[in-house]
């Protein structure tokens, strides 16, 4: 019997980085499972990426979210026949459609400050409505687990983990830096620290400005390449290199695509990811699988993500970021080091393997509901 997977993919074509990529990613992996049909719930105007060959796309007449949630779900679920609906973060709540959630991260409720106040409202009502009426609830990290479980006791018990992996575009480049296209398009000189995340509070940008400023002097031909598209106060950003009077130091690229960014990962001196919350931080291994040895925190689930293939720092303390910045740009041999343990640790995470967890969740899902039972 063929499982019929339908997504709300509607992120897709619309650079929301992480949430895209990961229902990019798992999409790809399910849908090369036997006995797994998948369809893609996608806005007007957008189109499936050529890796979802296999994926059936499903076009919303409306972009309106509402319309989504209340009417186009639970319709497009019992017209395409679907055995299951999974969803990112909201569902279809009001209607008796069983579905799966998505829920990579709670950071809107340990960190409400991090977000716009129209996000924080929407966060803070839809969620919990979701949760409540979601059949199970996947998220990507223990870390994320715990934090679900902290802030919805009531839902631990349908809650269950699926790592993330780096997508196999990441992969070190054999060719020379005067080769790299990336470089040229940004005037981007042969060391440089990268940074990549979305220019938001949350991914603590500012802090390694203020931390980069303070060793320019020891590493006078590297520069600052950051990576992401302006979000939420991300002004404040701009202002604090302009503060350093580091304007000639910082190169910002605003949003590029994923081939570009295996490039600049690949010829980076260092990853510098101390983001003070993340549910899984997939960046950490997209540096590591181009054998980029790779700076992050020692919290949330970034330890668990990096193991003891990273070299952890307090987000919090500029100095810790500067030290392990100066460990790694002026020792040669440990950098190599930490690069090719970066390289084993990610190989440890596929999304082959996130797609058969992924499956067991449907599986439970089903033999509990009594909506359906197509799966045997």
């Amino acid at each position: 019997m063929t499982l019929r997977v339908l997504f709300d993919a509607h992120v897709i074509g619309t650079r929301e980085t992480g949430n895209e990529t990961y229902i990019i990613n798992l999409l790809q992996a399910l849908s090369n499972l036997p006995n797994v049909k998948c369809g893609a719930i996608i806005l007007p105007g957008n189109a499936l990426p050529s890796s979802l060959s296999n994926v059936e796309p499903i076009v919303l007449k409306t972009k309106n979210d509402w319309t989504r949630l209340i009417f186009a779900l639970p319709d497009l679920y019992r017209s395409w026949n679907a055995d299951v609906l999974h969803v990112n973060y909201v569902g279809p709540f009001m209607s008796k459609v069983p579905f799966v959630t998505s829920l990579h991260d709670v950071s809107y409720k340990r960190f409400p400050s991090f977000f716009s106040p129209r996000d924080r409202l929407l966060f803070s009502i839809l969620s919990p409505l979701s949760l409540q009426s979601t059949k199970a609830i996947i998220t990507i990290s223990h870390h994320a687990k715990q934090e679900i479980a902290h802030f919805y006791p009531s839902f631990k018990n349908k809650t269950f983990v699926t790592h993330l992996a780096a997508n196999s575009i990441f992969r070190k480049i054999n060719k020379k830096r005067e080769e790299n296209p990336v470089l040229m398009k940004f005037a981007i000189p042969d060391s440089y620290i990268l940074v990549v995340g979305n220019l938001q509070p949350r991914k603590n940008v500012l802090r390694i400005i203020r931390a980069f400023a303070a060793i320019q002097n020891q590493i006078t031909e590297t520069k600052l390449v950051i990576v992401g598209q302006a979000k939420w106060q991300s002004s404040e950003i701009e202002e604090e290199v302009r503060k350093q009077r580091i304007e000639n130091r910082v190169i910002f690229t605003g949003y590029i695509t994923e081939e570009e960014l295996v490039w600049l990962y690949n010829d980076a001196t260092v990853f510098v990811y101390p983001s003070l919350y993340e549910g899984f931080g997939l960046p950490i291994l997209e540096a590591m699988a181009c054998g980029t040895p790779v700076i992050t925190s020692n919290t949330s689930s970034m330890p668990e993500v990096a193991g003891d293939s990273a070299l952890l720092v307090n987000p919090y303390n500029e100095e810790e970021i500067t030290d392990a910045i100066i460990r790694i740009v002026k020792n040669i041999n440990f950098a190599k080091l930490m690069s090719e343990k970066g390289l084993q640790r990610s190989r440890m995470f596929s999304w082959a393997k996130t797609a058969e967890e992924t499956l067991k969740v449907y599986e439970i899902t089903l033999r509990s509901s009594n909506a359906k039972n197509r799966w045997s």
